[in-house]
């Protein structure tokens, strides 16, 4: 399914137990064929059944209707999985954080930090000189679109991605 534009708003600190509330009731209004409800699954789940739409539905719902692709990348989100601590732990070089919050959100590795600052995750561990933190990156993304402008930065980053396979 093509990803929507988010049509909630989420709070500045999200809670993961008001989320689960969230899907519940979600779940408890389209079963119920509440036309908020209804509106709002169909907007989000392509082929829904309000007779077969269970608990991992609605939190599917939730999470597109939040901007995530699934539930366990919203969960991973307001766990604290986001780019910005990904820079921090790679830039502390701490590898084991870097691969576990890559296996709940792979997409980091290859998003910029900000609308102002577009350094990737693996620009901080190239420009930190942190051989095994790049190849552990480039392993879950792209090599940067910018990198061949930067001083021989695209050849160091090849020799890593050869080495790393």
């Amino acid at each position: 399914m093509k990803q929507k534009l988010p049509t909630r708003r989420m709070r500045q600190h999200p809670d993961l137990q008001q989320l689960k509330r969230q899907a519940k009731e979600l779940l408890r209004g389209f079963v119920t064929r509440d036309a908020e409800a209804t509106a709002e699954v169909n907007a989000h789940y392509l082929i829904a059944d309000a007779s077969k739409f269970a608990l991992h539905e609605a939190q599917l719902v939730i999470a597109r209707s939040y901007g995530f692709e699934s539930w366990p990348k919203l969960k991973a989100y307001v766990d604290g999985v986001t780019v910005k601590r990904l820079a921090d732990a790679v830039r502390a070089n701490d590898l084991a954080q870097v691969n576990a919050m890559l296996r709940s959100r792979p997409e980091l590795a290859d998003l910029t930090m900000s609308y102002g600052d577009e350094h990737r995750p693996i620009h901080y561990a190239v420009m930190t000189r942190l051989p095994e933190m790049v190849r552990l990156l480039m392993r879950h993304g792209p090599v940067p679109s910018g990198a061949s402008t930067h001083n021989g930065m695209r050849r160091r980053l090849g020799q890593s991605r050869r080495s790393a396979v």
